[in-house]
């Protein structure tokens, strides 16, 4: 199955691994390009499919790279229509082999996650299998609440699946009241209830 050639951002982030406010900021600083697509009846930003595989090398070199070498190796990138197996600045040698397949790899797992969303008897978007609701997690991810605080409440997800909420709210927005972003468990622990006498 071919893999569609442009993503919108929260799709970028999620096979990046990085949150959509990263991505964004990096699009910004217009440390890559990026082009508007019609999606979801909006006009949004979305990155092609070698700029993600740049991303996710450059992700795991960042040591390696200033804003010079970046804008040299991004360079000769944008001169390839498909990803090459490296890119050269002078003597750096960046490969780009391994970053391509960790992309496909969460490519696959995109699909596979945005095959497993369904509509609930209320009509909302729920993970399939569960009652879960993908804007809920999502409110509370922009609640910053972190993934791994969203698992102690929800221990059936993955973090796979958490992540994907985000992806898929910001690309999908719901319209009407947002959801609390916070659990009621979380709500709860941050709750200061000294003020109550509870010996009485």
């Amino acid at each position: 199955m071919s893999s569609p050639e442009i993503y919108p951002l929260p799709k970028a982030a999620f096979v990046l691994r990085e949150p959509v406010r990263e991505v964004r900021r990096t699009v910004e600083r217009k440390h890559v390009d990026c082009q508007l697509i019609s999606y979801g009846g909006r006009k949004v930003r979305a990155l092609d499919h070698k700029t993600l595989v740049f991303l996710s090398w450059a992700r795991d070199h960042r040591d390696d790279l200033n804003a010079a070498l970046w804008g040299k190796l991004y360079a000769a990138l944008r001169q390839h229509e498909e990803v090459p197996s490296h890119l050269e600045a002078g003597v750096f040698r960046a490969s780009l082999d391994e970053a391509a397949q960790q992309v496909d790899d969460r490519l696959q797992a995109l699909r596979d996650l945005e095959a497993s969303v369904e509509h609930d008897a209320k009509g909302d978007i729920v993970l399939k299998g569960t009652q879960v609701e993908v804007h809920r997690l999502a409110a509370l991810l922009d609640g910053e609440m972190s993934i791994e605080d969203v698992l102690q409440d929800y221990p059936s997800l993955s973090r796979d699946q958490v992540a994907f909420a985000e992806a898929y709210a910001a690309a999908h927005p719901k319209a009407g009241r947002p959801y609390p972003k916070l659990t009621a468990k979380a709500a709860l622990a941050q709750a200061d209830l000294s003020a109550l006498d509870l010996d009485d």
